[in-house]
Order: C-alpha cells, then structure tokens, then sequence
C-alpha cells in the first residue's frame, strides 16, 4: 500500500514538472529577444497579428505603389516634367530607390533587381504582387531611424502597452512631418517646389492619405486596436522636443553612398543624432 502510494505521488509530481515545465518553456517564449543591431524587416511584419488594418491601409495609398512609378511609361507628365525619360525602366536606379522604396542600400533594406553577394549569388529582394512589402514605402520609412526590427519586438512583448522612451531608444522615431523630408523636400529629388507648385509639401494634407484605416475593420482584426494610443499622445518623445537629422547621399559610379556623419542612427556607438 505504501509502495502504491508513493509510486502515485510520484507521479503526480512528475506530471507537474511536465505541465509546470512547459508553463515556464511557454512564457519564455512568449519574451522574444531583441535584436543586437536595427533593421528592416518590411511592412509585411507588420501585417498578419499585429496591424493588419493599418497594412491594408498602407497597401492602397500612395506609399504603397511608389516602386511602380519607376517603371516604364508610369507618371509621364510627371518625368517630363523634371526631365526624365518616361520610358525608361528607373526600378534599378540608385537616386530614385532612396525615396521609392524601403531601406535601400542599409541593413536589410531593399535590394533590386540584379543584387549578387560576392559569390555571385542572387542577393536581390522577392517580391509579391499579392503582398508589397520593401519594395514599396513601407512602415519603418516613417517610423524608425534605421529599421524596426528591435522595437516591433518591444510592441510584441508588452502588447502594445508601452512608453515612447522604450522603442525611441531602438530607433522608433516621433518627429513625422520632419522625416517626410526625408524624400519629399530633400535637395536630391528632382520633383522641387520651383518645377510645379504641386510639388509644395504640405504635412498636414499628405498625412490624411496615409492611414485611412477605418474601413478595413472587421470582427477578425477587431482586437488588434491602439488601445494606448491615446495615453501615448498625452507623452512627448525626444525626437518630437528634438527632430532627428535627415539623411544626406550621393550617387558615386552608379552607386548611392550615405554620409555617414550626417545620419541619424550612428551604428558605431549606437546613438542617435538630433538637429541642433
């Protein structure tokens, strides 16, 4: 009888570890950890659990379908207009990747057509008419310094209850009107204020064509709502007291090289440069 019992005790005792243990593997899991480095990782991470509405959204705006403006025969008036060849194919074009496309030329930004590593092995990015992703303007665009990859996991791990301070240190940025000069009013694109007047940016207006979400709800994405956005606003980000730098690049022998004093992200020592 004794034995019985402590062959039963036993094995209760071992079904907790068990169920208990996996309890403890489950919550460990459920705390990704953060990536060392920033990087893009695309708009596509962004859909799927997190802010489907917002990628639908995101899909059917302008930002959406800038890498096919680069192609052959789109926006003609528009080329002419800044002395570009409307029939030329610009989706390999360093200059206008810069602006048309997610990341080009940083870590684990967009790469073209044509992308080898050293080998000689197709390093180029996929891309899926069904799902746009790097190759369009996609989220980290305007919300990161240097990619998102760090601090979508800060919004993984506390579910989206979290302070600005807590992803601006990974490179989430506040400053939006500043960082749509980015590519909108920077020297280096030719479509200027002083070529056509439609060229004159206006923050206030263009950001109303961004997230036009509210009729890409539904009862599957319902929970995936900002419940904090509201609390978030009432807080003031570094970037937004003070407004990152932007990004300053040449084109070198068909190649865009960033000045790397003049980016907002400094890999080296791992911080951010703020306009004085």
């Amino acid at each position: 009888m004794r034995n019985s019992l402590k062959f039963l005790a036993l094995t209760l005792v071992s079904i907790g570890l068990v169920f208990g243990g996996s309890g403890l593997a489950e919550a460990k899991k459920k705390k990704k950890k953060i990536p060392k480095k920033p990087s893009y990782v695309g708009a596509v991470k962004c859909n799927g659990s997190c802010h489907d509405p917002y990628y639908q959204a995101w899909v059917n705006s302008p930002h959406g379908k800038t890498f096919d403006l680069l192609k052959p025969g789109e926006r003609a008036e528009a080329k002419k207009r800044v002395k570009l060849d409307p029939d030329k194919d610009y989706t390999t074009t360093p200059l206008c990747l810069r602006c048309h496309t997610t990341g080009y030329k940083q870590r684990g930004g967009f790469k073209p057509a044509g992308s080898k590593s050293k080998k000689g092995k197709d390093t180029s990015t996929p891309i899926d008419p069904e799902e746009p992703n790097k190759e369009q303007v996609g989220c980290e665009m305007c919300h990161s310094v240097a990619g998102g990859a760090q601090f979508r996991i800060v919004m993984k791990n506390t579910k989206g209850d979290f302070k600005k301070a807590e992803t601006e240190k990974y490179g989430q940025r506040w400053d939006y009107s500043n960082v749509c000069t980015r590519c909108h009013t920077h020297k280096r694109t030719p479509f200027q204020p002083d070529v056509h007047d439609k060229y004159k940016f206006n923050f206030e207006e263009r950001k109303k064509k961004v997230h036009q979400i509210d009729k890409y709800w539904n009862e599957d994405n319902e929970d995936q709502k900002l419940e904090k956005i509201k609390d978030r606003k009432k807080e003031e980000a570094q970037s937004e007291k003070t407004p990152l730098i932007i990004e300053d690049f040449i084109v070198k022998k068909g190649k865009l090289r960033f000045n790397k004093k003049k980016m907002p992200y400094n890999a080296k020592d791992k911080s951010f440069r703020y306009k004085k």
